[in-house]
């Protein structure tokens, strides 16, 4: 792996707006990636030295004190980030291992499914893209209900392109305040636990509230196939069940209070402070899963399957109450 870092730092109005601005490229060569090998051996794949890898970027960090009196102060920190990743070389040609791909001038670890169409009104179907390639390199965008006519294509990447946060210091008087926001921006995940979850009765499993809007009659306009008792009608892998999981959440929040210096040295301390934590409080995003952070721990072993979510439970929210005591 080899790095090339440019930056530059900067400091306004006696350092109240400071800062620092850089832009990376890192390569790396003979990636280990599990490479397919034939059945015949026994094995599925092999680990090998295979292909080359780019990521790029921008990083951005702006500091700001905004206020600064006697008894008030306010502080600010923004930082945002860019990510470009591209395999730049993959001699033995594509390798696919579930639903992701690598493939050189895409991302790794691509999605790589077949592309969810909707649905028949005539008959509550289930259609697919065939998505053949043509002679002239365009795509057949004709539609089909036989799941086995439509092919696998690229359908988006399960890193952020864009990246940021932003956190404030607040103090006034005795009470302080401090909150962080979080958010991502640009990548996918597949939920795969949509086939059971959001399955038209295909399953047993309880049913997403997008299931009231199935397809029920002729001239239904809707995405959600007919229901049909354990009968298969759209629940392969599809990009039926692929979302973007861009999102913004309060990570972090904090409030304290501190008792005046005259309190405290009758209670013959040095400093006493009660705050309240709370850690994933709220999380803004148009995702339908549990979480759009969630991952599938059944993959961690794999260096090539990512952004894969099935039943995984998002982080813990958690509350916490504190006293600090300085004797």
């Amino acid at each position: 792996t080899t790095q090339v870092d440019i930056g530059l730092d900067f400091g306004l109005l006696d350092n109240r707006i400071s800062g620092e601005l850089d832009y990376y490229v890192k390569k790396t060569n003979d990636l280990l990636l599990n490479e397919p090998i034939p059945g015949t051996s026994g094995y599925t794949s092999i680990t090998r030295n295979v292909g080359s890898l780019e990521n790029r970027g921008l990083e951005f960090v702006l500091n700001t004190k905004n206020f600064q009196t006697e008894n008030f102060s306010w502080s600010s920190s923004l930082n945002l980030s860019t990510l470009d990743n591209e395999v730049t070389s993959l001699p033995g040609g594509d390798i696919v291992s579930g639903l992701n791909l690598v493939r050189e001038g895409e991302t790794i670890s691509s999605f790589y499914v077949v592309e969810y169409a909707g649905v028949d009104p005539d008959n509550g179907d289930a259609l697919f893209y065939r998505n053949t390639e043509n002679a002239d390199g365009s795509f057949d965008r004709s539609t089909t209900a036989n799941y086995s006519e439509a092919n696998r294509v690229v359908m988006g990447s399960p890193y952020p392109e864009f990246m940021a946060g932003f956190t404030n210091n607040l103090n006034f008087f005795n009470f302080d305040l401090s909150f962080t926001f979080q958010g991502e921006w640009g990548s996918s995940l597949y939920n795969s636990g949509g086939k059971f979850q959001s399955g038209n009765a295909r399953y047993e499993d309880n049913q997403t509230k997008d299931q009231l809007n199935r397809w029920q009659n002729p001239g239904d306009i809707t995405n959600v196939p007919q229901a049909r008792m354990y009968s298969t009608n759209g629940q392969q892998d599809s990009s039926r069940y692929l979302e973007e999981s861009d999102f913004i959440r309060l990570r972090n929040l904090t409030f304290g209070y501190t008792l005046p210096g005259s309190l405290s040295d009758r209670l013959t301390v040095d400093r006493l402070r009660v705050y309240f934590t709370g850690v994933n409080l709220l999380t803004f995003t148009d995702y339908s899963g549990f979480d759009p952070e969630s991952t599938y721990d059944n993959l961690g072993n794999s260096n090539i399957q990512r952004g894969i979510t099935f039943y995984s439970a998002p982080p813990a929210k958690t509350f916490t109450v504190g006293l600090n005591i300085e004797l």
